[in-house]
């Protein structure tokens, strides 16, 4: 019974510290206030921006990245597809890459590192956290990958006149 008792006082003041984020009629609500702006982020858009509430500005752009075939094939995963999100800090040149998320998703993850400040600028200390943390590790592979340098030379034996025969057991 006191497991039971301590469980439930810790889902209950777990649940109190965890954000609410909505995305209605073009606003990002955090508890019930407006945070941002976005456009796009539906359920079957491959791209998300987040946008200042006042100016409009497009801060952050998300991309929904699916490259065929570099995965391996499983049974969840049948073409072998990898699929990411990758999020663009507009402005400072810095980009992350997350798996396994939705757009809403990764909206909380920048909401809680608050690498926003209120007047729209980035807090460069803490997008270079976020950088860290995350970074981006598909292109960086797919990247390695891709720009092979390698060299293959394909020796060509003379052609010699004649028949072969291979006579033995």
């Amino acid at each position: 019974m006191k497991g039971i008792l301590t469980a439930l006082l810790f889902l209950l003041t777990w649940s109190n510290f965890a954000q609410d984020i909505k995305l209605k009629k073009g606003e990002i609500l955090v508890d019930d206030k407006v945070w941002l702006n976005y456009e796009g982020c539906g359920g079957f858009s491959a791209n998300c921006s987040l946008l200042m509430t006042s100016s409009k500005e497009e801060i952050i752009y998300m991309n929904f990245v699916k490259v065929p075939g570099v995965e391996p094939i499983t049974n969840y995963n049948k073409t072998g597809d990898l699929t990411y999100i990758e999020i663009k800090f507009l402005g400072v040149n810095r980009s992350i890459e997350l798996d396994n998320v939705t757009f809403k998703k990764a909206i909380g993850i920048i909401y809680n590192t608050k690498c926003i400040n209120d007047d729209g600028s980035f807090d460069e200390d803490k997008v270079q956290r976020l950088i860290e943390k995350y970074g981006t590790p598909f292109s960086d592979r797919l990247n390695k990958t891709t720009n092979n340098t390698n060299t293959i030379i394909i020796k060509e034996e003379p052609k010699r006149s004649g028949v072969n025969i291979n006579i033995g057991r």
